[in-house]
């Protein structure tokens, strides 16, 4: 298909400009190969880049690039079959994931200062393999982001790992600051990816709080159809846990294991992908948004 080459690949990355539909699936078939992921009809339809389209569109332009149809009704760049049996594996492989996820993200969702858990990464979308990270994005009550942490690391993420499991909430957002500042393809993927597992009303407010992603992935509306049951209720007990720490001992911990932290994960971690504040942590310790960038502007400009 193709060829489409952009003056300047790079510039897709962080605004997409599309100018046909035939363009912009080839553009979404190129981000997946990244991560070596062929794409159903309606994944193709819901990560479409920089174009809103109905899925019949979408699908009578598939059927006219039928070198992107790799089987068992998936869709990639030409000459990449093999992908299918890639992804079948790794998708057996998150169903045996999946209800650890689910636990761990219910015992989250039950510690104090909890408002949202979802999950992120490569789970979220069935691609992984064997000891993969379970990634969590948490949404905490405002001014108690690093105390909610301490909590996660020393309640869930321990005793995950004595199960042989690595649980990393690395994106943690204190609920009056929703809105993401990195603004690129690889973090509206982020967005437009996560699954809610517990506070489906915080997640509806953090997809709100960034309308941005509708600029990069304007299908990708609501969460990902995964049948996956969203809990709205507290936990009667959480009240309760939460007391004591609603004073300004808890104001001097959260500030007290912010500043010992920043050190730590400066130390231990890449700057660039770090975010460190009262309000939120970002502490991925890989370039995993600079890795994707390269492989995706690479795969475009190939001749």
């Amino acid at each position: 298909m193709g060829p489409y080459r952009l003056a300047d690949p790079a510039s897709l990355w962080a605004s997409p400009a599309v100018s046909s539909l035939d363009e912009a699936i080839f553009y979404t078939l190129t981000y997946a190969d990244v991560f070596n992921y062929p794409l159903t009809l309606a994944e193709v339809h819901r990560y479409l880049i920089g174009m809103r389209s109905t899925r019949d569109a979408v699908a009578e332009a598939l059927r006219g690039l039928p070198d992107c149809a790799v089987g068992g009704g998936y869709y990639a760049l030409p000459g990449h079959t093999s992908l299918t049996d890639v992804r079948q594996r790794r998708e057996r492989i998150a169903a045996t994931m999946w209800p650890r996820a689910l636990a761990y993200a219910r015992a989250i969702s039950r510690l104090p200062f909890v408002r949202m858990v979802a999950l992120t990464g490569g789970l979220s979308m069935g691609n992984v393999e064997p000891n993969d990270d379970i990634d969590l994005l948490v949404v905490t009550m405002s001014d108690r982001v690093w105390v909610t942490r301490l909590f996660i690391i020393q309640f869930v993420v321990k005793a995950a790992a004595r199960h042989g499991d690595e649980v990393c909430p690395n994106y943690l957002l204190a609920e009056h600051a929703l809105a993401m500042h990195e603004r690129t393809l690889y973090h509206a993927h982020e967005v437009a990816q996560m699954v809610p597992l517990y506070g489906a009303g915080v997640y509806r407010s953090l997809r709100d709080a960034n309308r941005w992603v509708d600029h990069f992935l304007p299908n990708a509306q609501g969460p990902p159809p995964r049948d996956v049951a969203s809990g709205e209720g507290a936990w009667r007990y959480r009240a309760i846990l939460e007391a004591p720490l609603r004073s300004p001992l808890g104001a001097w911990l959260d500030r007290w294991e912010m500043a010992r932290m920043s050190r730590k994960l400066a130390v231990s971690a890449g700057t660039e992908e770090l975010a460190l504040s009262h309000e939120r942590c970002k502490g991925h310790t890989g370039s995993h948004g600079n890795v994707t960038r390269d492989a995706f502007v690479s795969r475009l400009s190939r001749d």
